[in-house]
């Protein structure tokens, strides 16, 4: 019978330890997750640059619009303190008060008796204009302080008509000292000085309440 002799036996066992090594086997696979990490890292690293240079467009591209958008946005300020002013101005002139309309009345008012010597008026507020009007004259007649009260009737009732809240009333009223001539005849006189007081225009409308929220 032949006869094997393996004198390598030793040498081969070592490498089939040395391939069956658990240490060897663990470097592999840490190495191997090692690539991956780093595969990943550059893969982030690679997206992250993508995402600088889009941000450096787009910051561009801002950069060289908020001049513009800084102009746009004065000159809007601009434009609606121009369209504020505007319409305080148009407001004020709609709403202001016509003392033409208030003569005109007037003048229907005051009898051939009456002489007006002094007219003045004054007008105060904004939305409600509150209006004083003072008359200073002569009335004649046979009862020339009766043809002076007829004329305060006469205003306080016509403009009454037409204007809220008015009074009219006798600052004074006094007999005269001199006569005059009324159709051929000498009558005697009163002078007198009537305030009148009325209201133009209406009030601004309030505001309405803030809502509150129910719980």
């Amino acid at each position: 019978m032949p006869l094997h002799l393996n004198l390598i036996h030793e040498i081969e066992q070592a490498e089939r330890a040395r391939q069956r090594d658990p240490l060897k086997l663990s470097l592999w696979g840490l190495g191997l997750i090692g690539a991956c990490f780093a595969s990943y890292y550059f893969l982030q690293l690679a997206k992250m640059s993508v995402i600088a240079q889009e941000y450096s467009r787009k910051k561009a591209a801002f950069d060289s619009i908020e001049p513009k958008a800084k102009a746009a946005k004065a000159r809007e300020d601009e434009l609606s303190e121009k369209l504020r002013t505007s319409g305080n101005l148009v407001q004020r002139i709609e709403g202001r008060f016509y003392w033409a309309p208030v003569m005109e009345q007037l003048i229907t008012l005051v009898p051939r008796e009456v002489q007006i010597t002094k007219l003045a008026g004054d007008v105060q507020g904004e939305g409600v204009k509150k209006c004083r009007l003072t008359l200073d004259g002569t009335s004649a007649g046979l009862d020339p302080r009766k043809v002076a009260e007829d004329l305060r009737a006469a205003i306080a009732e016509s403009f009454g008509s037409k204007y809220k809240n008015v009074k009219s009333s006798f600052r004074a009223l006094e007999d005269g000292i001199e006569m005059v001539k009324l159709d051929g005849e000498s009558r005697p006189t009163a002078t007198f000085a009537i305030n009148v007081e009325l209201q133009s225009g209406e009030e601004a409308p309030a505001a309405p309440a803030p809502r509150t929220k129910k719980k």
